[in-house]
């Protein structure tokens, strides 16, 4: 994690006492500074107990937030205030999955796109020692999560990993042996650690094509900007800012083309710059970045 985006590594880690703290590498390799990270206000950062933090660009700004699990039964999101060379931040939002905050004791967040749609989706171990998955179904500017579900195995058990009279599940995930399947690690309270093998499905029948079957979105930078599509079924189009707030939209069959012009549905011109265009077909969607020219 380059937190300072100086091109070396550098070490954030919670704490017992719910801590937010940043170790500074430099250039030779030493950490070179060990810090009890504040807050915007200048408060020492602080969730009261067992901080697990994660840093992702949460809301698709081009800067690091920062997704603290604490003991209480909470996750928080923390936005980015300043820019990605110091980040800076304020306050925080408690994270929700199906329209409720995440409850769970002891959570240990963690960002990764398990389900393999482009979108980063929410794992988390907590103190029981099971694994909960939690989909992200929303946009790249403005994540919104399906209520959770235990991770199983193969033969339908639930992840659990305990070990002594502690769990404390913490995870981690790549692939271990590289084979091309997803592995992950699964931690304990206790310091043990246990692999889990991704397996490869084989003899399942080949899913039919998804929907919508094309779309493409073009000039990038530009404006107007084409729409061009290709759905088995009727579906929606919609373009949205980057802070996730649908702008515009239409809907769309078949195979087609419509070319925007950059208002919203008001017939306002809106502002130069980032914005995604989501094509839903059925329970399927895709999601394109594009940028409006001045």
């Amino acid at each position: 994690m380059d937190w300072n985006s100086d091109g070396i590594p550098d070490l954030i880690s919670g704490d017992r006492s719910g801590f937010f703290n940043v170790f500074i590498r430099d250039s030779l390799g030493e950490m070179t500074a060990h810090k009890q990270y504040q807050l915007l206000d200048g408060t020492v950062w602080t969730v009261g107990a067992n901080s697990q933090p994660a840093v992702v660009d949460w809301d698709n700004d081009g800067m690091k937030d920062v997704v603290l699990g604490r003991e209480a039964y909470e996750i928080r999101i923390y936005l980015n205030q300043t820019s990605d060379t110091w980040p800076v931040f304020q306050d925080y939002e408690p994270v929700q999955a199906g329209g409720a905050p995440i409850n769970l004791y002891r959570v240990n967040p963690y960002i990764f796109d398990l389900d393999g749609d482009g979108l980063w989706d929410l794992v988390a171990g907590e103190n029981g020692g099971y694994i909960h998955f939690f989909r992200n179904t929303g946009t790249p500017g403005a994540p919104e999560f399906a209520a959770g579900e235990t991770l199983k195995l193969e033969d339908g058990t639930p992840i659990r990993y305990t070990f002594g009279n502690a769990a404390g599940s913490r995870v981690g995930f790549g692939d271990w042996n590289n084979d091309g399947v997803t592995d992950f690690l699964l931690g304990t309270y206790e310091g043990h650690v246990a692999l889990y093998l991704g397996v490869e499905q084989v003899g399942v029948e080949e899913a039919p094509p998804p929907v919508p079957d094309r779309f493409e979105v073009g000039p990038v930078p530009g404006r107007p900007v084409r729409f061009r599509w290709a759905l088995g079924r009727p579906g929606r189009l919609e373009v949205f800012d980057a802070l996730g707030r649908a702008v515009w939209n239409r809907t769309v069959a078949g195979e087609g083309v419509i070319v925007w012009d950059g208002t919203d549905e008001s017939g306002r011109r809106l502002a130069a710059g980032a914005y995604f265009a989501r094509l839903t077909g059925g329970e399927e969607s895709r999601t394109a970045r594009l940028v409006l020219a001045r």
